[in-house]
Order: C-alpha cells, then sequence, then structure tokens
C-alpha cells in the first residue's frame, strides 16, 4: 500500500517537473509561445484561408519566425466614392432643327433701270437712194466704227480677227445700211433663226426710245433683224429674218440685200422698208439702235464665237444700252 502511495507521490513530481518546464526562459531570454496557441493561430488562419480561397482572395499564413503572432487585419472601411462617375454619359445637347421649310422666299429685288450714257449717230437723209450691189463707193456720209466686243471676248485675237465700220442713210421708204466687215475667215452654214450662228449682220431698232428705260426686256416696240451676207459663200443664197418682236418672227423677203467679197473681208448693203418696223420716219425723229456683227472661224460647227457692236455696252434685252439714231 505504501509502495504504490510512493508511486502516485514520483508520478506527480514528474508532471509538476514537466510542467514547470514549460515556464523556463527561452534560448534569447523571451518567453516561449505556448504550442497549443500556435496550433490554435495556425488552425484559425487555414480556416480563413480556406474561406477567402472560396472567395477568390489570397490569404497568408504567419511565418514561423514571427512568433506565431497574426498582424492585424485593416479594420477601416475603404474610402468610397460619393460621387462615381456615370459609365454612360448623357450625349450632347442639340439644337433642334424647323420641322418644316419655308413655304415662302424672299422678294425678288425690285428691277430698276439706269440709264447709261448712250452713243448716238446720224442717219443722213439721202435724195438719191444708194444702188443696192454691195460695193459702197457712192455713199457719202459719215463712216462709223464697229469694234467694241460685247460678245465671246475670249474667242477674239485682235483686229485681224475681226472688225468693222458702217454708214447709215434714209428715205421716205427705206432705212439703208452699208457694212464693211474685215476678217480672216468667212464660215456662214445656217439659215432662219440660227443664222447669228455664222457670219452675220444683226441690226436692232427701238421705235420708242424715250420708254427704253421703263421696259423690263423687250416689248413690241424693239426690234432685232439678222443679215446673212451668203450661205454658203458671200452673195450666195443672202437672207433677212426677225427675231424680235417675237410675235412678228419669221423672214423678211421684201429687205434688199447685195454683198461682195473683199480679200480681207466682205462689203453688204441692204435696204429695210420701214413698214417692218411700223414707222413713218420724219427728220429729227430718234431711236434706239445699234449694228452688230457675228463671227464664227469654225467650219466644224455652227457657233457663235464672238459679237463685235457699235453699242458698246450693248445686252439685247436691255435697249438703254443701245446707241440713239437721229434721222437728219
Amino acid at each position: 500500500m505504501r509502495a504504490k502511495r510512493i508511486g502516485y507521490l514520483t508520478l506527480f513530481s514528474c508532471l509538476t517537473l514537466l510542467l514547470a518546464g514549460c515556464n523556463f526562459p527561452g534560448s534569447a531570454g523571451q518567453p516561449t509561445v505556448d504550442p497549443r496557441l500556435i496550433y490554435t493561430a495556425a488552425a484559425q488562419t487555414l480556416t480563413a484561408q480556406q474561406t477567402s480561397a472560396a472567395q477568390g482572395t489570397p490569404i497568408i499564413l504567419p511565418s514561423p519566425t514571427s512568433g506565431g503572432v497574426i498582424a492585424p487585419t485593416n479594420t477601416s472601411p475603404a474610402p468610397t466614392n460619393t460621387a462615381p462617375p456615370p459609365t454612360n454619359p448623357p450625349p450632347p445637347t442639340h439644337t433642334a432643327l424647323p420641322t418644316a421649310i419655308p413655304t415662302s422666299l424672299p422678294p425678288s429685288p425690285t428691277f430698276t433701270s439706269t440709264p447709261l450714257a448712250r452713243h448716238s449717230s446720224d442717219a443722213a437723209s439721202l435724195s438719191t437712194p444708194p444702188t443696192i450691189n454691195g460695193p459702197w463707193d457712192e455713199w457719202t456720209t459719215t463712216q462709223y466704227p464697229l469694234k467694241n466686243v460685247v460678245f465671246g471676248a475670249g474667242e477674239w485675237s485682235g483686229s485681224d480677227d475681226l472688225q468693222a465700220s458702217y454708214r447709215v442713210g434714209w428715205d421716205g421708204t427705206y432705212l439703208y445700211l452699208a457694212v464693211k466687215v474685215l476678217d480672216d475667215n468667212y464660215v456662214q452654214n445656217t439659215t432662219g433663226a440660227n443664222l447669228f450662228k455664222g457670219d452675220s449682220i444683226e441690226l436692232l431698232l427701238s421705235t420708242s426710245p424715250d420708254t427704253d428705260s421703263s421696259s423690263q426686256g423687250l416689248t413690241a416696240a424693239h426690234y432685232q433683224v439678222g443679215i446673212s451676207p451668203g450661205r454658203p459663200g458671200i452673195g450666195q443664197n443672202l437672207e433677212a429674218y426677225l427675231w424680235y418682236p417675237q410675235s412678228k418672227a419669221g423672214s423678211l423677203g421684201n429687205v434688199v440685200m447685195a454683198a461682195v467679197s473683199m480679200p480681207d473681208g466682205y462689203r453688204i448693203e441692204f435696204a429695210i422698208p420701214w413698214s417692218v418696223f411700223g414707222v413713218t420716219p420724219a427728220k429729227g425723229q430718234v431711236f434706239g439702235f445699234a449694228v452688230s456683227v457675228s463671227d464664227n472661224d469654225d467650219q466644224t460647227q455652227d457657233i457663235q464665237e464672238t459679237l463685235i457692236s457699235s453699242a458698246p455696252d450693248r445686252v439685247l434685252t436691255d435697249p438703254t444700252t443701245w446707241e440713239l439714231l437721229t434721222l437728219k
């Protein structure tokens, strides 16, 4: 019995010594961490690692040399943005366009005609009418230049290409004109309303020039007559055509004409009855007036390349740009 007690005492003393040895200082003079704490911390860390791994977040276990102390986690909440930028910013604002197109346009400007300084010519009264045969040797009236390029200036190469002069007279029956044209190449293949697309003469006459400034275009008082010196050659198939007034447009069979060739061009004479213009002539009478010459140098096509005129500012549809003719 006594022996059992001695054994129990011996076992108890060993356990006491064993437990007391756990509190001995370590080799570095630091207390040794209870292994149970290390086991418990490692177990908690492993559990946290497993949980975080399931959530996709890596966890780092404490290093064995750290003494097994787990670093405190950051418990401060992450800062939040109080006004996060919109992921889809609103589109820019545009000014709305009118939904309807205006049905009315601004009023057209009112036509106002400012009379230009008008050149003038005198038509001499002829007691003896000239012989209409082409040459104008019997003419003694004033010779007027006809040299203003009013159309096709880019096609006009100078006075050798085209220039002209004219004389004018009258009696109780006819208005007489004689035109001398210097032209280096005669081309006329057209007829009727198209005769201006070849070498030809044009006469403009206004029977009421005092009202021209109030005219908006041509009226029944404005006449445009074309004269062909010949087709296809000078002196062959001469023709006269009336373009305006349009109500009277057509060929004129009562115009007396003749044309002859010159080495550097042609001469033409013609007499237009006053009845074409509905006029009874009288000395001192004044008319709007212009003489012009059309030129085509292209044998391959019918085209008006150049137009020269006695009126420097000639515009067909503006009679205020024509000259004035006074019957003397």
